[in-house]
This record gives structure tokens, C-alpha cells and sequence, in this order.
């Protein structure tokens, strides 16, 4: 039954069950039904807003029932449209073919090349003069500390007059020995006197060159009252404190970087030690307070023995002196040991997805595959790959770590330039 049929058989069945109602609606012509009479009265204002509602509402749904069945078909490819806005925008790279140098990565810390501890041979003297601290850099023979020498400098005095003494001595004894020779000749004295004025002559001499020795022994005591540089080199270490009493061989006063030289000591596993040899450059990299910088080293020494636990030998690198470097500094290097062709593309083309390197290929339809790769060689921003590449392939540089294997990209010239603004206050 249509709605239009529907209506004639309402109005009758309202009329019969509601005779002296004042008004009811045609829903057919939108205007009061005849049981009002023929006039065409108009029914009471309150029942006016009840019968505009239900007409308006059967009117909403006739025109939402019509939109529904007589809507437009969507097109699928307007439809997807929208996702096509989505597509990343990412950079591309081609995967270049170049002669790349070979190189060990090498680290370790940085220790002094030879430093020489400093003390003293003196015993129950206190220090009375420090001339110097960390740091310094002193010359061969230099003065850096100086003892209390009040009782050395008096010993020397007393061992110079007994030197003197037993010259004196050592003069009258020969003089003796020689008039005993003459007195033996002409029969005045016996042979035994003549022989024991030798023997007192020779003991006087004996005692002169004691006398010397007991001198050289006081001043060298004296010498070592004076604690001097023994090469050129910077102060490393001070242990030395005015007023101390040291003993001989008791604790160090310094310890002396000689010449200033450093050296780092890198450990390398035992299959790369036949790769270094001794002259080979080292490339340094050290951050300093202008930003990082780096230094040439040089191969000094490669060990000769591995360590049977760790499989690891010691190499020893010359440093030259920076005022930058410090002994235990840790730093990190690079020793070339040859060349090698291979395929390359710019370091940040390659990105690790389960900590494993991948790459993004991209094809003709910018529909990017992903390619596990080998990672090898670094030189000036590239870096060294092999796998199922070629050459010429155009890879994603910008973005990469943000596809998936089948993503649709949008390529770009060049990585687009996005103002960053600074962090706003919060305080």
C-alpha cells in the first residue's frame, strides 16, 4: 500500500472514531479535513504547531528516502585520492660505484710515553723549598725541589779539613821516608826504622785518598738535597709538600712526562694484527673546546704476543703534542691498510630495522622494496654495501626510517626547509 492510499483510510478512521474532534490534518492536501465543515475554517491556534511538526517530519524523510535511493555513485578513484595524500615525501640517492680506502677502526686510552717517577736518596731532611706543580714544563737539570741542607752543607765542611788533615799528614810521612833513606846510607839508623817510616809515609797517603772519598760522599749527599729535572718533559704529578721528611726510597715526589710525549695503546683482535705495521699513519679524532678536530698518528710498536683470554694485541700509536690531549683521555682512530671497488651510497641512506642495515629501493611506480644489505667501509660521508644492489638503483636518502617494505612515496628534489622554532618559556 503507497502512502498516498494510506491516508484516505486514516482520515476516515479518524472522523468515525473522533466525530467532534475540532480539527484533523489532510495529509493529502496539507489543509484542514472537511469535518470541520465546508467553510474551511481555520482550526484553534494551540493545535496549529502539532500538526506543522508531523508534517515537517514525514517531509524530512520523503526527501532523505529519495537522496538514499537516487544518490551518486562514488568513484573509486576519486575515493582513493585521499590516501594518495598521505604518500611520504622523501629524497632519492643512486647507488654509486667508487674505490673505496680500507681502514681499521682502532680505540684505547692515552698514556705517556715513558714517565720517569721522581724521588729522593736523602733520608731524615725535610723539604724546604717546592719550585714546581702538575703541569709545568720543566728542562733537563732544572730545580724542583730543594731539602733542607743546614747539616749537609757542615758534614761537607768537616770532611774538607779532614782532607786537609790527611794531606798534611800524608807531606810529613814522606818527608820522613826520605831522610830515612839518607839517614840508612851513611849507617845512622837501621834498616827497620828506615822501612817503618815507609810504611807510616804510605799510611798517611792512604788516609789523604779515604779523606777524599768521605768528601765526595758528603757533597753528593749535598747534590741530592737538590731534586732536578733529569730530561725535559712536563710535571704530571706533584707529591712533594714543603716541610715533609722523606727517607730514601720512600714515596715519589714527581713523576715527569718525558718530553711531553704520549702514545695511545690500542687493542686490536689477533686476525688484524698481521695488517699493522710499524710507520703506518693513524687518524685521530679529538674533541676539543673549537669542536673536533683530528691528528695524525703514528705506528710505533705492534706487540709481538696476544693475551691467550682475550685474543687481543697491544698497538702503540705515537701521538704528537696537542695542548688538547691528556694521558687517559679515550679516544678513537683509523688506520688505513689499503683500498678496495665496491658499491657505496651516502651513510644516511642506510637505516637498521631489527638492528640489522636495509635500504629503500625505489622503482618506476615510486613503490619502494626494501634490500638487506652488508655494510662496510666508510670514507667522506659514504659508506660500503653489498647484497642483491646494483649500481644505478635509486635508493630513499631522506625519510627512509619512516617506509616500509611496498610504500608509495613522493619524490622530491630536495629535503624541504622547515623553520624550527625555538621552545617557548616555561618559566
Amino acid at each position: 500500500m503507497s502512502l498516498h492510499s494510506f491516508e484516505p483510510a486514516r482520515r476516515e478512521a479518524n472522523i468515525k472514531s473522533k466525530p467532534n474532534a475540532e480539527s484533523q490534518f489532510n495529509f493529502g492536501t496539507g489543509q484542514p479535513s472537511s469535518v470541520f465543515g465546508t467553510s474551511g475554517a481555520t482550526p484553534p491556534l494551540y493545535q496549529q504547531p502539532r500538526v506543522l511538526g508531523a508534517t515537517g517530519l514525514v517531509v524530512i524523510g520523503l526527501l532523505a528516502g529519495a537522496y538514499w535511493v537516487n544518490r551518486p555513485a562514488v568513484d573509486p578513484a576519486v575515493a582513493g585520492k585521499g590516501a594518495a595524500n598521505s604518500d611520504l615525501t622523501v629524497t632519492v640517492t643512486t647507488i654509486d660505484h667508487m674505490n673505496v680506502t680500507r681502514s681499521l677502526e682502532v680505540n684505547g686510552s692515552l698514556r705517556a710515553f715513558d714517565e720517569l717517577p721522581l724521588g729522593t736518596e736523602t733520608s731524615g731532611i725535610a723539604i724546604r723549598q717546592v719550585l714546581v706543580d702538575e703541569g709545568d714544563h720543566v728542562q733537563a737539570g732544572q730545580l724542583l725541589a730543594r731539602f733542607n741542607d743546614d747539616l749537609l752543607k757542615a758534614d761537607v765542611v768537616q770532611k774538607q779539613a779532614q782532607l786537609r788533615e790527611a794531606v798534611a799528614n800524608a807531606a810529613e810521612g814522606t818527608a820522613n821516608a826520605r831522610r830515612a833513606e839518607e839517614l840508612l846510607k851513611s849507617g845512622a839508623i837501621s834498616q827497620r826504622d828506615a822501612d817503618n817510616r815507609r810504611a807510616l809515609a804510605a799510611t798517611a797517603e792512604a788516609r789523604v785518598g779515604v779523606a777524599e772519598a768521605s768528601l765526595a760522599q758528603s757533597q753528593a749527599r749535598l747534590r741530592q738535597a737538590d731534586i732536578r729535572a733529569p730530561a725535559n718533559g712536563v710535571i704530571s704529578w706533584r707529591g712533594a709538600r714543603e716541610g715533609a721528611v722523606m727517607s730514601a726510597g720512600g714515596p715519589e715526589l714527581f713523576r715527569l712526562l718525558r718530553d711531553g710525549r704520549l702514545e695511545l695503546a690500542a687493542e686490536l683482535v689477533e686476525r688484524d694484527l698481521p695488517s699493522i705495521k710499524p710507520g703506518q699513519k693513524v687518524m685521530l679524532g679529538v674533541d676539543g673546546p673549537n669542536g673536533s678536530k683530528t691528528v695524525d698518528g703514528t705506528v710505533r710498536l705492534v706487540s709481538p704476543v696476544v693475551d691467550p683470554k682475550t685474543r687481543l694485541g697491544l698497538v702503540r700509536i705515537d701521538v704528537p703534542t696537542d695542548s688538547d690531549l691528556r694521558p687517559g683521555m679515550f679516544l678513537r682512530g683509523r688506520i688505513a691498510i689499503g683500498s678496495v671497488e665496491g658499491l657505496v651510497v651516502p651513510e644516511p641512506a642506510v637505516v637498521y630495522q631489527s638492528a640489522k642495515p636495509v635500504i629503500f629501493v625505489v622503482d618506476d611506480q615510486s613503490k619502494v622494496s626494501i634490500r638487506r644489505v652488508e655494510t662496510g667501509e666508510r670514507q667522506n660521508g659514504m659508506i660500503a654495501i653489498s647484497g642483491q644492489v646494483n649500481q644505478g638503483e635509486k635508493v630513499v636518502l631522506i625519510g627512509a626510517g619512516y617506509l616500509k617494505d611496498g610504500d608509495k612515496v613522493v619524490i622530491a628534489d630536495k629535503a624541504p626547509d622547515v623553520d624550527i622554532k625555538p621552545m617557548p618559556n616555561t618559566y
